[in-house]
């Protein structure tokens, strides 16, 4: 919670963990290109280390048919980074596309979507089966092309959700308002959490604001 004048409220949300093996999921046919653009986070669970007011992903879908993909966070003006690149793999067991996100730290995450409304919504989900098998360990991202969600949108991605039991799910949201996304360009940038490997990840920051 963001709070003017006084102090910003941290909170860290990290992958749930479940009493049950990952569900049965179906993931949607995805188009990288309707994917490319700036997406709006309203809520996440994640081990990435977001935290904040304000969050954003931009996908840049390249002319070589490549995908780079760059998180970004606001606290108190300054921004940081998490950046990467996405492939598309079919799933073989379900059928549909997985993105697999390849970030500049060598970190590498496979997600389905549960539901996309290239134009509005999406809802990107991961699981993983723990060792005892008995539990399981998901992230779940609600993203919006529109700072604030429409009604009728944030219906469709309850019952995305919802069709996964995952509706108990501890996200962090974000408020993503003019205010709290705003920015001192070249002079809040936080250089310790740079994952920037070359100038067109610059270039990609860059179209965020």
């Amino acid at each position: 919670m963001f709070l003017p004048l006084l102090f910003m409220v941290f909170i860290s949300v990290k992958a749930v963990e479940q009493n049950v093996s990952c569900p049965y999921v179906t993931p949607r046919e995805v188009d990288l290109k309707e994917l490319d653009g700036k997406w709006h986070l309203a809520a996440v669970a994640t081990d990435l280390d977001i935290k904040g007011d304000c969050a954003t992903i931009l996908f840049n879908h390249k002319t070589n048919n490549t995908t780079d993909v760059s998180i970004s966070w606001i606290v108190d003006n300054t921004v940081s980074f998490y950046n990467g690149s996405v492939a598309l793999t079919v799933d073989g067991d379900n059928g549909g596309d997985l993105l697999l996100v390849t970030y500049t730290d060598k970190k590498s995450e496979t997600y389905s979507i549960l539901d996309v409304n290239y134009e509005h919504y999406a809802v990107i989900f991961a699981c993983y089966n723990n060792s005892d098998g008995n539990t399981s360990t998901y992230e779940l991202w609600k993203l919006t092309r529109m700072p604030h969600v429409k009604k009728i949108d944030s219906t469709k991605i309850d019952q995305a959700v919802a069709n996964y039991n995952l509706q108990n799910t501890p996200f962090l949201y974000f408020n993503n308002t003019e205010d709290s996304c705003r920015i001192n360009i070249g002079s809040d940038l936080n250089p310790s959490s740079w994952i920037l490997t070359s100038t067109a990840a610059i270039t990609l920051f860059r179209r965020l604001y």
